[in-house]
């Protein structure tokens, strides 16, 4: 197949046939990949098995079985007739007929036709009297990494506030690899953070062009790592985290400054609602390298679609390419972008008071104009936006102060924000710190680390 589209795009894309080799080996290894990831995953569902509950067993089967299965979609169920065991027994056929191994359908058997979900719950949990040949795993130990978040935080996820946020990212189209799935799984179950699921396809490559259609791939991604979450660790929080990106149609690079990413990303927001979920998606981005004119208008642009629909949350600050590099000029130069996008967000006064009949007779007739009434002072500084980098001023100032662009002005506020004195931790928590990195150096067999609070001081200096 890879040679035949080969010679059919070599019309438009010549080089293909230049790489014609190195494409049929990155194929190869892909589908190797693919398999290991399969056969892991079918081990992992049936050790999900344990905690499956009814809300989430066709979810399970409509999202996960063309992963799990190998492609192959299941048999659809037939019309149920009320009975629970025989809607169970279904729903068994149906997981192995996607090539899961299920101990559903036993359970009935020894449980009894009259079985309810209930039955099946106790009988999959730890510690049950009736050995159903599932493996429980023994609850993850807690990470030197979670003990210092807990440290600084003071959090544990007991009152709804979690010292850790992880993101977890589906290969796309529609794989939970191995490795993702098993640090995803090890970390729910040891409590403590909140997940966000974050998928990364690309429209036209790894998704379908149509952007439609890409959402709906995206969505699917998103709402299967929701499903494992649930199964591993019931209650865990897990919000929304879409990545969708376009791709240049000549070269196939993926690309994030254009407003394709504003506008799925509008999308996005508005099916994690549906869902119930908190989203966070990207805004601020650019495909330019340096800050320069396209390094504006994409950012200002993404960053206004992305807030249109209200998302919980919005990602890029500070970066360049989508997180590829930094620097604190972004960072400044951000936080007026923001600033502007927000005012533009925000609804204005339309009140009897903003318009206020008698105020506007007052301005045109006292002989004062507007800057002299009360009115004009009461609104005047919520109804403009206050400039925290950008430059107001004429040209004689502009000329005089020997400034070459808006980056030299990032560039001096940068340089004032960082002499300020840091903010630090509390001697009580860098203590602490201290010594969970000693415990954890001891475990390891480390002897003679240094001191973390004297390179604090040493990178203060």
């Amino acid at each position: 197949m890879a040679d035949a589209v080969i010679d059919t795009m070599a019309v438009a894309y010549p080089e293909l046939l230049d790489k014609r080799e190195a494409i049929r080996r990155t194929i190869t290894n892909e589908e190797i990949r693919f398999r290991r990831a399969m056969d892991r995953a079918l081990d992992e569902l049936d050790a999900m098995l344990a905690d499956l509950a009814e809300s989430a067993k066709q979810t399970l089967n409509d999202l996960l079985a063309p992963m799990f299965g190998g492609g192959r979609p299941a048999p659809a169920a037939e019309p149920g007739d009320g009975d629970f065991a025989a809607q169970i027994t279904q729903i068994d056929r149906m997981l192995a007929a996607s090539g899961a191994q299920t101990v559903l359908g036993g359970l009935v058997d020894r449980l009894g036709q009259d079985v309810k979900l209930s039955d099946i719950i106790d009988a999959l949990a730890p510690g049950s009297d009736l050995d159903v040949g599932l493996p429980h795993p023994p609850h993850a130990k807690e990470s030197p990494l979670q003990e210092m978040a807990e440290a600084v935080t003071g959090a544990d996820g007991s009152d709804g506030a979690y010292p850790v946020d992880l993101a977890f990212s589906p290969v796309s189209p529609l794989i939970l690899g191995g490795d993702v799935s098993d640090a995803l799984v090890e970390q729910v179950r040891r409590g403590g953070a909140a997940v966000e699921i974050l998928p990364c396809p690309a429209a036209a490559t790894t998704a379908p062009a149509a952007l439609s259609a890409a959402l709906a791939q995206q969505h699917a991604a998103v709402l299967s790592g929701v499903v494992l979450t649930q199964l591993a660790a019931p209650g865990t929080p897990v919000y929304y985290g879409p990545r969708l990106s376009a791709v240049d149609p000549r070269s196939g690079v993926v690309v994030s400054g254009t407003p394709e990413t504003g506008v799925t990303s509008i999308a996005a927001v508005l099916l994690a609602r549906r869902c119930g979920l908190a989203c966070d998606c990207y805004g601020l981005c650019s495909d330019s390298k340096v800050v320069d004119t396209q390094f504006g208008y994409e950012r200002a642009v993404n960053a206004l679609l992305g807030l249109v629909a209200r998302p919980r949350l919005l990602s890029g600050v500070g970066e360049i390419q989508a997180g590829v590099a930094s620097c604190p000029e972004v960072l400044v130069i951000d936080d007026e972008v923001l600033n502007n996008v927000r005012y533009a967000l925000s609804p204005r006064p339309w009140d009897a008071d903003a318009l206020d009949v008698e105020a506007m007779v007052d301005g045109v007739l006292s002989g004062r104009g507007f800057l002299g009434t009360k009115h004009t002072r009461r609104f005047i500084r919520g109804e403009f936006v206050s400039p925290l980098l950008s430059y107001r001023g004429g040209l004689g100032d502009w000329v005089a102060g020997g400034r070459s662009g808006l980056v030299d002005f990032a560039t001096e506020r940068a340089a004032e924000l960082s002499s300020r004195d840091p903010v630090g931790l509390p001697d009580d928590i860098l203590r602490e710190l201290a010594a969970i990195i000693d415990r954890c150096a001891a475990g390891l067999g480390i002897a003679g680390h240094p001191d973390p609070r004297r390179l604090l001081d040493r990178a203060a200096w």
